[in-house]
């Protein structure tokens, strides 16, 4: 009974984190001593196997989504080490999982070119996977001998570890450890009041707030629809509405940009969700603005700001 309640509560504490509290995920069973094996594509169309691709050598596996922004913190480490690593023999793979946008178009814009692979939500179960980034280090004998903490102090941390345990493995092939570390990307370091993924802001008076959303949800045609963003399926509730709508503002208008419209506002009527930027202190409609259908996930509107109907 006490190991079926640790599952239970294992699947509510599923976290995208540095320790904050980031997007759920399904519980997965207990991840194996013995790193599960796989068959992954590549984004050209070539297949990659594990353990054979590995010939042996130690490996690195990081499993991320583009839209996590504790795996975007830990990227430039992981370039850097695959980069320190991979004329030792060391074998370093990331694998996108819990995708929806576009990762090639995600390590374009953060300048990382380590090996991806593509589709490996299919090894969230066998891997034990928790959380986003979930990284572990594997040996030559195919033993996962070091797994990301849940809380670590900062992604500088992670590097170090993972480093380590490759020289441990390595031996007298080990490769100097960095003197100093470059500063970890600001944003996901400060208090999850000031993240993107920070809780749903106190509502706007009923009064001032469904009157605009009526009418501009009366302006949206039975079959407008933005060309070229596929549908990302059924959205449950305002948080997820909220994340998608940034990662596309994040698309179409920058990071930055998306950061400055905090706090975001989202809003069901019927089969639609709206989802609005702009911060408290602007006008309804002034900042960015997202329209989906509930049930398909199909973008319906975007845009940078609109003025009042």
């Amino acid at each position: 009974m006490q190991a079926f309640l640790a599952r239970i509560i294992a699947g509510l504490i599923l976290v995208c984190s540095t320790g904050l509290v980031g997007a759920e995920i399904d519980a997965p069973t207990e991840r194996a001593a013995v790193a599960p094996a796989w068959e992954l594509r590549t984004p050209e169309g070539q297949t990659v196997r594990f353990p054979q691709d590995a010939a042996g050598q130690p490996a690195v596996l990081l499993f991320w989504p583009s839209w996590c922004p504790y795996s975007r913190a830990l990227q430039p480490y992981v370039q850097d080490i695959w980069e320190d690593y991979r004329e030792r023999g060391v074998k370093l793979w990331t694998i996108n999982i819990l995708e929806r946008g576009d990762p090639l178009q995600a390590m374009q814009e953060r300048g990382l070119s380590f090996p991806l692979l593509l589709e490996g939500d299919a090894l969230r179960n066998t891997y034990g996977i928790t959380r986003t980034p979930w990284l572990v280090v594997i040996d030559a004998g195919q033993r996962i001998v070091y797994t990301r903490p849940p809380n670590p102090p900062s992604p500088i941390d992670v590097a170090k570890a993972v480093r380590q345990t490759l020289n441990d493995l390595l031996g007298d092939r080990a490769v100097p450890l960095p003197a100093s570390y470059p500063p970890p990307y600001d944003l996901h370091l400060k208090k999850q009041s000031d993240l993107l993924d920070r809780p749903t802001p106190a509502p706007v008076d009923q009064a001032q707030w469904q009157p605009w959303v009526e009418r501009y949800l009366d302006g949206i045609g039975a079959h407008e629809a933005v060309d070229g963003i596929a549908p990302v399926g059924a959205i449950e509730g305002g948080k997820a509405a909220m994340a998608h709508a940034r990662e596309l503002w994040a698309q179409q208008y920058g990071a930055d940009a998306v950061r400055a419209q905090a706090p975001y506002r989202a809003y069901r009527r019927n089969r639609h969700w709206i989802v609005m930027g702009g911060g408290l202190a602007r006008e309804l409609g002034q900042g960015m603005i997202a329209v989906f259908d509930a049930d398909s996930g199909r973008v319906l509107r975007l845009s940078a700001g609109e003025s009042e109907p």
